[in-house]
């Protein structure tokens, strides 16, 4: 069978400086070890506290099953799969510092990613363009900001690019490739279940584009191969999941549907988790409850979907010349290796159209906009327009581009990077200093689970009630044994604020520390002890 022609780009190197050193077989190597050497140092020094965004579920969630682990039991958690608290759990038995290990994951993560994304580019593309992707990639808020932030973003990330390198990366079959790119995508399954994606993209990859010009049957055989290994991958979670839980793809992720399609600007976060969730059972329900405003809920998120990947997550300065390359590739079909990546890329997208955006979930989508961008900067007629002869209008652009990302992203990560609650370290540190591991076990209400992580206690998410009656009952049901009251907790509970006041508790509450700024009061509940 006939190769299929590639695209009209520029023979001229967009990056004409040192071009010997952009091409030599080390260079993705390289460029990764300066990427973590710098990152890694930034991270440790100033990502200290996990924010109240994303990092809630590390404390909440991981850290908790990570121990369980440890101990010698293997949760199911309701939203995602065990490879990422067993690998904390590894980590864990270096470091007692599981948050700054989880950091320290992330950025190795990151780390993997950019390799894997120079890898794949140097191949579907030419080293130059492999280079200038990866430096964008490399700046990009969003991937700077998860590089040093504690959660499963950048592990999944470097799962699945690295699942898509083995899988393009040969013009011809190497079937060692193709399995050891269904074991990666089961792990990633494993890490967060979005990525299932993988099941229907590798048929449509392989049957529709035919990146490897097979005939039909070596295609299926080729998809086969690859869905048998990532299925042997998962089966032995799923076989647990299936005893346990009774359902082998067991997950509750229907929940963050539902929220999407009912919620979503209509009632708060508390009060969704902790009243409506509980009506839905299924995904099933979710979908016939209204399938009207299921259906329209998605063609409605395309759009937002695709304008908040263009405008958040890559920068508009960038995203204008992605709608560019959309159009270029349209216009000259892409080579079949290239077209399946980018149809790994469209059918990730209409998997994330199912729960509400984030721009941290498209960060698998960041390189595919990065190419496209790409193609319009290789465009022909553009590449007649050169500076000092060798230089190009494109690779002009692509360093402003680069430098323009460079800046908006040091602007937000220099003020995102330390913005956790530091007054939770500073509490921590002083129960350690004044009463000791020996409450160590205990339970704790507040809001968000910090607290619980930094004097080693058992987080009880505060009720969702209105009246004190009602929360000393709470109290008394879950045997807690602290409360801590912040102004996360005032926020989300302001029939409560006059807790941020030590001198107003009530008896069944004896404060023991407390922080002016920002008010925060650590409570020893006393039910019914004489204050």
């Amino acid at each position: 069978m006939a190769k299929q022609k590639q695209p009209s780009i520029s023979s001229t190197s967009l990056f004409p400086f040192f071009p010997d050193m952009v091409g030599h077989r080390l260079a993705g190597v390289a460029l990764a070890a300066l990427y973590f050497l710098v990152m890694a140092f930034i991270a440790l020094k100033y990502h200290v506290v996990g924010d109240y965004n994303v990092e809630t579920d590390f404390y909440w969630s991981y850290v908790p099953q990570a121990k369980h682990i440890l101990q010698g039991t293997l949760p199911i958690e309701d939203f995602h799969g065990p490879a990422y608290p067993i690998i904390l759990a590894l980590i864990g038995v270096f470091t007692r510092d599981l948050f700054h290990a989880g950091v320290l994951l992330s950025t190795l993560a990151a780390t993997t990613a950019l390799f894997f994304i120079f890898e794949l580019f140097k191949r579907l593309f030419r080293a130059d363009i492999a280079l200038i992707g990866t430096l964008l990639v490399a700046v990009n808020t969003t991937f700077v900001q998860y590089s040093y932030t504690a959660g499963t973003d950048m592990f999944f990330l470097a799962l699945a690019l690295a699942s898509t390198f083995f899988l393009f990366k040969d013009d011809v079959l190497n079937r060692r490739s193709i399995a050891f790119a269904g074991i990666l995508s089961g792990v990633a399954y494993l890490t967060r279940y979005n990525g299932i994606f993988i099941v229907a993209a590798v048929p449509a990859a392989f049957l529709l584009a035919n990146p490897l010009q097979q005939e039909m049957k070596e295609r299926i055989r080729t998809s086969a191969l690859f869905l048998g290994f990532f299925f042997l991958t998962i089966a032995p979670w799923g076989v647990y999941c299936l005893v346990e839980k009774g359902s082998f793809f067991y997950s509750k992720n229907y929940l963050n549907i539902a929220y999407e399609m009912f919620a979503k600007g209509r009632i708060g976060w508390d009060q969704y988790w902790s009243v409506e969730a509980k009506q839905f059972t299924s995904l099933t329900q979710v979908i016939f409850a209204d399938p009207g405003l299921f259906i329209t809920t998605l063609f409605r998120n395309v759009v937002e979907h695709a304008s908040s990947d263009l405008g958040k997550l890559l920068g508009w300065h960038t995203g204008i010349f992605s709608l560019g390359g959309i159009i270029l590739f349209m216009k000259e079909r892409p080579s079949a290796r290239v077209l399946s990546y980018f149809l790994f890329a469209f059918v990730f997208f209409g998997v994330l159209l199912l729960v509400f955006y984030g721009e941290r979930f498209s960060l698998y989508l960041l390189p595919a906009y990065i190419a496209l961008a790409l193609r319009t900067l290789t465009w022909q007629r553009l590449a007649e327009y050169r500076f000092w002869k060798t230089l190009q209008i494109g690779g002009l652009v692509g360093f402003v581009l680069l430098l323009w990302s460079g800046l908006n992203s040091w602007e937000f990560n220099r003020l995102n990077i330390d913005s956790g609650p530091q007054e939770v370290a500073v509490i921590g540190k002083w129960f350690d200093e004044n009463i000791g591991r020996g409450e160590s076990g205990k339970v704790i209400i507040a809001r968000k689970p910090h607290i619980a992580y930094y004097l080693d206690m058992q987080m009880q998410l505060f009720p969702y009630v209105e009246t004190y009656e009602e929360l000393v009952a709470e109290m008394k049901k879950t045997n807690a044994s602290y409360l801590y009251f912040s102004v996360m907790e005032a926020g989300m509970r302001p029939q409560f604020r006059n807790l941020l006041d030590p001198r107003n508790a009530p008896p069944e509450l004896r404060p023991l520390t407390y922080i002016t700024y920002p008010p925060t009061v650590l409570y020893k509940v006393q039910l019914g002890e004489t204050p």
